[in-house]
């Protein structure tokens, strides 16, 4: 039997985030939720997910400067982080990537869509095992 890959959802905004768990369970994966970065990195230290799929606005410190920590952090490095954001603009679109993120998606995002670049975030990353 294979193993469901975890997700950990950062949202501050609880509606969205309960939406996303539920699409994200019902699609069979493993999900936890954080409504901020420090709740996110509490998480973080009880079990490194497969992936993290995290907000960039995001109250007390932003998606950008949470991808900063996990990014130097040996334990996190690796792991696929996709930013999810309303901020549509070209530099942030460049600065997320720039600092490791495996994809930077604009809300609203579809369901198909999202399901979609965590599929190919995952496949990246078991590649990278290999």
């Amino acid at each position: 039997m294979q193993q469901m890959a975890s997700i950990l959802v950062i949202e501050d905004d609880s509606s969205l985030r309960d939406t996303l768990r539920i699409h994200l369970s019902s699609a069979g994966y493993s999900v936890r939720v954080a409504a901020d970065a420090t709740e996110a990195i509490r998480a973080i230290l009880t079990g490194v997910p497969d992936l993290i799929l995290s907000d960039v606005t995001l109250p007390y410190m932003d998606g950008f400067e949470l991808l900063e920590v996990l990014r130097r952090d040996e334990s996190t490095r690796t792991t696929p982080v996709i930013l999810l954001t309303g901020l549509v603009d070209d530099d942030n679109y460049v600065r997320g990537i720039r600092l490791g993120a495996t994809a930077y998606l604009t809300k609203p995002v579809l369901r198909d869509e999202l399901l979609k670049a965590i599929s190919g975030a995952l496949r990246g990353a078991a590649k990278k095992l290999d």
